[in-house]
């Protein structure tokens, strides 16, 4: 069975959220390129830029966060080559109702490993709200 890039891009993107979820660093480690050019924008969070930066950033939320479970709508996917770029508004389901974040993941193709790598994502409190 062949998978279609956008499909596989849909499936890397699905594991970004999928490692938050878990709270894996080691999963979501996997899922972003390790360079000095990647960013990563938490909602009222400063830019962060770096895997050094980015990573601890998400050792930090694991640490403090309770769990979380993310309902993802109105997704987009554009693809241009090697690089995708995922839009979707994020429900966050917690101990209580939250505002929607509005997410921009910006994917890239890993040449070597032909493996769509995080290398960007930034999240921002919507005015709008869910329910």
């Amino acid at each position: 069975m062949v998978i279609e890039p956008l499909d596989e891009v849909l499936m890397a993107n699905a594991e970004f959220y999928s490692c938050f979820e878990a709270r894996s660093l080691d999963r979501m480690s996997e899922v972003w390129e390790h360079s000095d050019f990647i960013r990563c924008t938490h909602p009222g969070w400063p830019t962060l830029k770096g895997w050094g930066a980015v990573s601890a950033s998400f050792y930090n939320l694991f640490q403090a966060q309770a769990g979380l479970h993310f309902l993802l709508l109105d997704t987009e996917v554009r693809l241009e080559a090697n690089v995708a770029l995922v839009f979707c508004t994020e429900n966050i389901v917690s101990q209580r109702p939250g505002p929607l974040v509005s997410s921009l993941n910006i994917f890239c193709l890993d040449s070597i490993e032909y493996r769509w790598r995080l290398i960007s994502h930034q999240a921002s409190i919507s005015s709008e709200s869910f329910g």
